[in-house]
């Protein structure tokens, strides 16, 4: 079953982390959508996948890496029709 999730959080460098470890992230768990860094350090994501890759990727988000955590996450179910054909992308 598709799921859609909308995905609020503060890190520090957040383009950077939003074009490598997101991006990377959102390749190994087949994740389409986009991301955009909303204020300096702060990133928003529009999530869509099959429910059990989306919620590995939320779970690879709480984890993080060594270098990189993830604060204060807010996670919203937001619409399931909307269609990123498939990919990706982070809006600049």
């Amino acid at each position: 079953m598709k799921k859609c999730v909308k995905l609020l959080f503060e890190v520090q460098d957040g383009q950077k982390i939003l074009e490598s470890f997101i991006a990377d992230q959102a390749a190994l768990f087949k994740i389409e959508g986009i991301g955009q860094e909303m204020h300096k350090d702060s990133i928003q994501l529009f999530i869509c996948g099959q429910e059990e890759q989306v919620d590995d990727f939320i779970d690879a988000m709480y984890v993080g890496k060594e270098s990189i955590q993830l604060k204060n996450i807010k996670i919203e179910t937001c619409s399931t029709d909307r269609s990123y054909r498939g990919v990706f992308r982070i809006v600049e």
